[in-house]
């Protein structure tokens, strides 16, 4: 699935269903904070887009961000 694929063409889903988060790209090595990790929602699939280009984009189904969230809960507590 390409950005265009995820994204349709280039349209972003309602403000509601996106945000994004301060985090660092170790690819670039960037400061902390110098990249934002986009994520939305678009049909039930929940989308990272660490560049917020739609070049380099992580598609989540409900099981896959099930377990996410249920790792993340873990690690942090």
């Amino acid at each position: 699935m390409t950005g265009a694929d995820t994204y349709g063409g280039g349209d972003q889903p309602s403000s509601d269903r996106r945000m994004a988060i301060p985090a660092t790209c170790e690819l670039y090595r960037g400061a902390v904070g110098y990249t934002n990790l986009m994520l939305s929602k678009r049909d039930g699939v929940i989308v990272l887009d660490p560049h917020v280009t739609g070049s380099c984009v992580i598609s989540l189904d409900e099981n896959a961000a099930i377990a996410l969230r249920d790792t993340l809960t873990k690690w942090l507590g």
